[in-house]
């Protein structure tokens, strides 16, 4: 029987998110090449791994696809432990790293990251992917990424946490905006129709909801972003405020447009963590990692976590 460790990969992939354009692109390949590959994986199986209706419901296993699914995990733990054996003669972050961020996170954290991993493991080979923590949780579980850096909490199952930065929450104003002018804010009196958010699907949208006590705020006019870039040019136009996290700070604001109002104690916040696969050879990679960005909080202006 001839099958492809990618093959498994992509039937992983498919088999959690129950939807082939979704697998596709958390796998970074194209969908018809996926559908592909999956097909070929099914005629040496000799059987369908997967229901395909015309409906545009979620994707469902057949009987043997259902079967198939936890040998296809085991076998992608038993060819990890492989790679863990080679690995385990080489010391930690001497290979390649498949590692994945959220986009809150990607742009602030990876210059300083490059800069001190070229200096501390220079035989590292990084590979580096911003995706929103649902694609991240995603490829990971698919063996798509070794690991990744996203917010606490993670609500999968099988996937491991190391706690490595503690990121603050400021709000942020355009330079003319005369709210919070005499003191700290306090989340209860950040007024809904004004609050500026990232699209769905960024973490950081839910987290600025929390933390001002919101769930669907209701708005005269809708506007969201997709980038932080763009979310904090839509507040120093005037349009609203928002909340914005230290890390995000120095890059944000490094013209000064914004006006930065700090939060009355004790600063809401959120954590940040490395996570990978329960089991995987990469949490060695990923705990040595992680001391790595706990080193870096002082340049972030962030505080960092103990292990």
């Amino acid at each position: 029987m001839n099958f492809t460790l990618r093959q498994i990969t992509y039937f992983l992939a498919v088999a959690r998110l129950r939807n082939f354009g979704r697998a596709a692109e958390v796998s970074n390949v194209s969908q018809p090449g996926l559908s592909s590959q999956i097909a070929q994986l099914e005629a040496r199986l000799g059987g369908a791994l997967f229901e395909r209706g015309a409906g545009t419901g979620p994707v469902r296993l057949t009987a043997l696809g259902d079967r198939l699914l936890p040998i296809a995990q085991e076998l992608m733990d038993s060819a990890q432990r492989l790679q863990a054996v080679a690995r385990a003669g080489r010391g930690a972050l001497t290979g390649k790293l498949r590692l994945a961020l959220i986009p809150t996170v990607a742009p602030y954290l990876i210059p300083h990251l490059i800069s001190a991993l070229r200096q501390s493991h220079p035989a590292l080979d990084l590979e580096l992917h911003e995706v929103v923590t649902d694609d991240l949780l995603a490829g990971i579980a698919s063996h798509r990424y070794d690991a990744g850096l996203m917010a606490l909490p993670v609500m999968e199952a099988g996937i491991m946490a190391e706690p490595v930065l503690r990121d603050g929450f400021l709000v942020a104003l355009s330079e003319d905006d005369t709210t919070f002018l005499s003191g700290p804010a306090k989340p209860e009196s950040i007024a809904a129709e004004r609050l500026l958010l990232l699209a769905d699907g960024h973490c950081l949208r839910d987290q600025a909801l929390e933390v001002c006590g919101m769930r669907n705020p209701r708005r005269k006019v809708n506007l969201e972003a997709a980038s932080m870039a763009t979310l904090m040019r839509m507040v120093s136009s005037g349009l609203g405020m928002t909340l914005i996290p230290r890390i995000a700070l120095a890059d944000e604001n490094h013209d000064g447009r914004l006006r930065i109002v700090p939060f009355a104690a004790p600063e809401p916040s959120r954590d940040l963590a490395v996570v990978w696969r329960r089991n995987a050879d990469a949490g060695t990679d990923a705990r040595a990692l992680a001391e790595v960005i706990r080193g870096l909080a002082p340049a972030l202006g962030v505080q960092a976590l103990t292990s």
